[in-house]
């Protein structure tokens, strides 16, 4: 079995400063965290246009009523289990509390400490 933890960062055509930056914070803690896991490939990051008619699907998917990060759990491809991230919106502006909220969902999915 293949298991695989992976954030993927739900974005639109337009896409704003804010929007930028949550992907990109998000991107950067994970990199910096999780090297290892991204180079073994437990853990991998994506960004997905969910204006795209192919993965407009996404957003009843995962519930998704704007801009969001979602952290999922994948065995051999398929989601077993998943997370929004709903509070990335409030903690844009304080980069700590951010990466901590971004790092500890993805640790957790890892099944380490939180």
């Amino acid at each position: 079995l293949f298991r695989q933890v992976v954030a993927t960062y739900f974005h639109g055509d337009l896409r704003c400063a804010t929007c930028r930056k949550l992907e990109a914070d998000a991107r950067t803690a994970i990199e910096r965290a999780f090297a290892a896991e991204l180079a073994d490939g437990r853990v991998a990051l994506r960004a997905v246009n969910v204006d795209r008619p192919e993965n407009a699907h996404f957003n009843e998917d995962y519930k998704l009523v704007t801009r969001s990060l979602v952290i999922t759990e994948e065995v051999d491809g398929r989601v077993v289990r998943w997370v929004n991230l709903e509070k990335i919106w409030q903690l844009v502006r304080d980069e700590t509390a951010y990466r901590d909220y971004v790092v500890g969902a993805v640790r957790a999915y890892l099944g380490g400490p939180a």
